[in-house]
């Protein structure tokens, strides 16, 4: 036996070399710790947008459905000064969680494709932010001076 041994031991140690390496790569795959409350379907609603760069505000009624699990978030937004409403839905393409659980500080980032092609925002998706003033929903994820800026009035898990 240890003759078979000694004869196949550099072929059994390469197969097992080899064997390993698969479990190696796996481990070292980034894992995405998506916690409970980022992966919750929420309801947003707000009355106005605030622009960032000039503090400009607009009264306008919106509300947001953000659905991890079905990898959608849907705008429903009133036009200024009308009655019709615009609902454009976009389809989540990555989630960053860095928010607590009672979501009172952190943030979530929403990396989003549009299914509309001719909105103007997000070009690349949407951060919803908490802080000690309240919860925040941003419609783009660059640092921009004239990123618009929802203050959320009510905000609810849908189950």
């Amino acid at each position: 036996m240890s003759y078979l041994f000694s004869q196949y031991r550099y072929l059994i140690i390469f197969v097992l070399f080899i064997g390993c390496i698969p479990f190696s790569a796996q481990n070292n795959k980034e894992q995405k710790d998506n916690s409970k409350q980022c992966m919750q379907k929420m309801k947003l609603v707000s009355d106005k947008i605030v622009l960032a760069k000039n503090n400009f505000e607009m009264f306008i009624p919106t509300e947001i459905i953000i659905d991890p699990l079905q990898s959608t978030i849907i705008t429903n937004v009133r036009k200024p000064n009308k009655q019709e409403n615009i609902v454009t839905h976009f389809i989540i393409k990555e989630i960053k969680c860095n928010m607590n659980e009672d979501i009172t500080s952190g943030s979530i980032t929403y990396t989003v494709k549009s299914n509309n092609p001719n909105s103007a925002y997000p070009q690349n998706g949407f951060i919803l932010k908490a802080t000690n003033e309240g919860l925040y929903f941003f419609s783009s994820t660059d640092p921009a001076d004239d990123t618009p800026v929802m203050p959320i009035l009510k905000f609810e898990v849908i189950k």
